[in-house]
């Protein structure tokens, strides 16, 4: 559990509302702050939690910023434009937000000396092919640079694959289609996508921040391709109707969440890839191959169920 101060940029969004719930149940001694541009997603937030404190404000504008940072503990950086459609139609806005928006929260922690903040990053930054991957690689380059000025304030960094059932995912669209009497929409049905539920990404964030700056923590996540994704959650009917649709720009067919150039800087252990940055010496020992939702293990429908349930 986390203690103290916490600011949640993009706090209203999936990750946010899961850090209040966990944080709620379990009773964290912590007081919890969310800063986002959603007035409406604040007042969901907290007709559900009325003890959370909510600030509108843009990660692009450094003044908010540093406002809403001011005597903060913990700052968990989950801002950003995060849908690949979105993000190759508007690059532009997308690099504001996910670069100029993360050197706006580095900044202002340095200036309040903060002691943690963490950065939430994606599989999509592996060799990337669209501008949501490219900013949040960025993104990471800018964590790692802040935390080579060997200053009090830590900077942590986990990246993951998808989020089951958040705000737009692919769960929550076919079961939308499905209430609606329309046949579910597949592009490639041997796509494979990494998949974690907003329980363990909350996992993620209460491990990374005990690892040292600038190091990005990886988990060895499981995968499943959309097919099984779709038979395993809305039936094997709704996937036999389905209605192809083409690749959307910047999609690839697998993932990545380790590539062959970062197995030269990383260690791990039975649960997690620790990725030293590529400015630091190679390890004496790096991993022998890339991890890819092409190659992890598969989840199996049990395993599935259970994350959906799990939260």
């Amino acid at each position: 559990m986390l203690h103290g101060s916490i600011l949640i940029t993009g706090g209203a969004g999936t990750l946010g509302r899961q850090i209040i719930k966990r944080a709620t149940e379990e009773k964290w001694d912590c007081n919890i702050t969310i800063f986002s541009t959603d007035a409406v997603k604040h007042a969901y937030v907290r007709a559900l939690w009325p003890h959370i404190n909510c600030i509108v404000g843009d990660v692009r504008d450094p003044v908010t910023v540093y406002n809403a940072m001011a005597g903060k503990d913990i700052v968990i950086h989950a801002a950003a434009v995060k849908h690949i459609p979105e993000s190759e139609k508007n690059s532009v806005d997308t690099f504001q937000i996910n670069v100029e928006g993360s050197i706006n929260i580095a900044q202002a922690a340095l200036q309040h000396n903060t002691p943690h903040v963490i950065a939430i990053s994606t599989d999509k930054v592996c060799h990337a092919a669209n501008a949501y991957g490219a900013t949040k690689y960025l993104m990471e380059k800018v964590w790692q640079e802040y935390s080579r000025l060997n200053l009090p304030t830590r900077f942590h960094l986990v990246r993951y694959g998808n989020v089951l059932e958040s705000t737009a995912s692919v769960i929550e669209m076919w079961k939308r289609a499905i209430e609606n009497g329309q046949a579910i929409r597949i592009t490639d049905p041997a796509m494979t996508r990494f998949w974690i539920s907003p329980n363990q990404a909350v996992d993620l964030i209460l491990d990374a921040i005990k690892l040292e700056s600038g190091m990005i923590l990886i988990p060895k996540m499981k995968s499943l391709s959309i097919q099984k994704l779709a038979v395993y959650t809305v039936g094997t009917d709704e996937f036999m109707r389905a209605q192809a649709t083409p690749i959307r720009p910047g999609e690839k067919m697998h993932e990545t969440l380790l590539t062959t150039e970062e197995c030269n800087y990383a260690v791990e252990s039975d649960r997690y890839f620790f990725l030293h940055p590529t400015t630091t010496p190679m390890v004496d020992q790096p991993i022998s191959a890339p991890y890819t939702s092409a190659n992890s293990p598969e989840l199996t429908e049990d395993e599935l169920m259970e994350l959906l349930q799990n939260d």
